[in-house]
């Protein structure tokens, strides 16, 4: 069953998502470290937040971030309300959201230690595709599931969907949320091309640095509404922002690192030169993505959309909504669509 729609506030006020209310309670959330099962000095970094009470069969749902900044967006309070990630667990189930390689938490290269024209870039999706299963395979033990719903968001919809190509017997269902798969995108690739040759990929080094203000600017100028506070709350970017730069190594460090094998994988991506097949995804699928994001567009989501070999699927565009829709006012909507698709509601 193929589904498209736009999402409106009236179409979800029933689910109770778009309140600070909650149905139930999280409990508090717990850490772990996973022990890569391809590189010995890789421990990936995990949260899971689990139901206060189990009721029915156990569940569970994995966050996987995107290319700049870990899963602490899955875990930082939003709209009023609680995060992402305690709002899935008050709704039942174990969610976890996870950091790759050289992000956030979790290990991090030597390369990151060196200035990073010393080295080339790194964490590709093509690297990083068995963190996911690494901890899918730790999460399945964990929850004692089968199988999980796995959400991923920007670059992270890339890992995930490759994943899926590969492991969708231990998937229930996929969300591709703000996905990037295959189009042109000059804004993106006129700025990581080679100055003296526009058809290559310049030397980009091995990571990059965001600053506060760089965050901030890039978030800001997505949202067409007369005032950025419309749709973004100030104290929900700084309260994200410093929790990443908690999660970075050093004393007082003033910027989040991120690695660049995705500037590699987004430089293929945005000349129609996609990182996996669509077409191999049989998991029932949702892609849902903003109505003013630059970086997912429509025609890029619609393309994916009609790519996917998943007997049920379905395209839900939010209103007033960026890249960074999971942090806004309209989250809730991401929050209840995803909801509603993952209890399998039509």
């Amino acid at each position: 069953m193929s589904v498209l729609r736009m999402s409106a506030i009236c179409l979800l006020s029933a689910t109770g998502w778009l309140s600070a209310g909650a149905p139930a309670v999280a409990a508090a959330e717990k850490t772990s470290r996973v022990q890569s099962t391809d590189s010995p000095s890789v421990e990936l970094f995990v949260r899971h937040q689990a139901p206060a009470k189990q009721q029915g069969p156990s569940k569970a749902v994995l966050f996987v971030h995107g290319a700049s900044y870990p899963s602490t967006t899955f875990a930082t309070p939003v709209a009023g309300g609680p995060s992402w990630m305690a709002r899935m667990a008050q709704r039942g189930y174990h969610a976890y959201a996870m950091d790759m390689r050289g992000y956030g938490r979790s290990s991090r290269p030597p390369a990151m230690g060196a200035p990073a024209a010393d080295n080339p870039p790194f964490a590709r999706a093509e690297d990083v595709v068995g963190d996911i299963d690494d901890v899918i395979e730790f999460i399945r033990r964990d929850a004692k599931v089968d199988t999980v719903d796995l959400v991923g968001w920007s670059w992270g919809t890339v890992t995930s969907g490759l994943y899926a190509t590969r492991h969708g017997d231990k998937l229930n269902r996929l969300v591709l949320y703000a996905p990037v798969y295959s189009t042109t995108n000059p804004a993106w690739t006129d700025e990581l091309a080679a100055p003296d040759d526009p058809t290559q990929l310049g030397d980009i080094g091995a990571y990059r640095t965001i600053t506060r203000e760089a965050a901030d600017a890039r978030w800001a100028e997505q949202i067409t509404a007369d005032s950025p506070t419309a749709w973004r709350d100030p104290t929900v970017f700084k309260a994200w922002f410093n929790a990443m730069l908690a999660a970075e190594p050093g004393d007082h460090p003033t910027a989040v690192t991120a690695p660049n094998g995705v500037l590699v994988d987004i430089w293929h991506i945005f000349h129609e030169d996609p990182i996996y097949d669509a077409a191999k995804i049989t998991t029932p699928t949702l892609v849902i993505r903003g109505d003013a994001d630059p970086t997912s567009t429509n025609a890029d989501a619609l393309g994916l959309f009609h790519r996917l070999s998943s007997a049920t699927k379905r395209y839900v565009v939010i209103g007033d909504a960026t890249h960074f829709a999971a942090l806004e006012t309209n989250a809730p909507q991401l929050f209840a669509e995803t909801a509603l698709f993952l209890a399998g509601e039509q």
